[in-house]
């Protein structure tokens, strides 16, 4: 991967900025310049991505069949519509992180880029390079995909309604807490302690979860998504989120990179399930 990143980083050197209307040439892609050969992936990435949507939203919408071996064959399509959805995904992932760690490459794709990917990418790049720099990577080029099990989870749609809940009582945008949840601990995935000490999906530590987590359990997701809204919405967030994000993590990396996960969700909802299933394997 390190060759080929390297050569990417070339090759985007070398050649001139490609205009929006510059010819892609055939669909493999590979006489294109670098920065469409980039494009074509995303762009075949959202419509697998798409088509395993659909194809979950028909399975899904169909009446149970009467016959045990008509349903199982239903229950089949389906589980095969999710992991197509969930490959699809964790594809794009992969793609985007290719340009990503060459970052004037980045700039290039994101400029021919379609409206609507183009701020999918913006979002994730920016929240990229503002975890990287929180955590003190220079080296793009050595980053690399850890991935969980599925497992430790609660279901994606679960997760949103407790978000939506909790921001609604406390009068706050829910794609704040989305991405807290997923910046922390990938959605309750990972969830301490950490080396600080920190506890829970929403990583609070134990004198933070004191004062504001109510007598619940701090890896409780329901009690902890309450407990982080709670917290943002005493520190200010009605009147300056930027601020609220920073009483919770006090760095102003770490805020960049919730406001632009955020964004993402905020933008298409979709991509609360894009990054829940980032970072998974199964």
């Amino acid at each position: 991967m390190a060759a080929l990143l390297a050569t990417a980083a070339a090759l985007a050197a070398l050649l001139p900025a490609a205009s929006a209307s510059a010819a892609r040439l055939d669909q493999a892609g590979d006489k294109a310049p670098a920065t469409y050969r980039y494009l074509l992936r995303l762009e075949k990435d959202e419509a697998l991505i798409a088509s395993a949507r659909a194809d979950r939203a028909t399975v899904s919408a169909q009446l149970p069949a009467d016959a045990f071996l008509a349903r199982m064959v239903q229950r089949l399509e389906l589980e095969n519509a999710n992991y197509r959805y969930r490959e699809a995904v964790r594809t794009e992932q992969y793609d985007m992180l290719q340009i990503a760690v060459v970052p004037d490459l980045a700039r290039q794709v994101i400029a021919v880029s379609p409206p609507g990917l183009a701020a999918a990418e913006r979002d994730t790049f920016d929240a990229w390079y503002s975890i990287w720099r929180l955590a003190g990577i220079d080296e793009y080029n050595l980053v690399r995909i850890h991935p969980h099990g599925l497992d430790g989870a609660q279901p994606s749609g679960q997760l949103q309604s407790y978000y939506q809940a909790a921001a609604s009582h406390y009068q706050l945008d829910w794609t704040y807490l989305a991405s807290i949840n997923f910046i922390e601990s990938d959605f309750g995935r990972v969830n301490g302690p950490s080396s600080a000490g920190a506890l829970g999906p929403m990583q609070f530590m134990p004198a933070t979860w004191d004062a504001y987590g109510q007598g619940g359990d701090v890896n409780n997701p329901k009690d902890a998504i309450d407990a982080a809204a709670r917290y943002l919405f005493l520190h200010g967030a009605l009147r300056n989120i930027d601020a609220a994000l920073f009483a919770y993590n006090h760095d102003n990396d770490y805020v960049q990179a919730v406001k632009d996960y955020a964004d993402a969700i905020r933008q298409d909802p979709t991509w609360l399930d894009r990054l829940y299933y980032w970072n998974t394997t199964g």
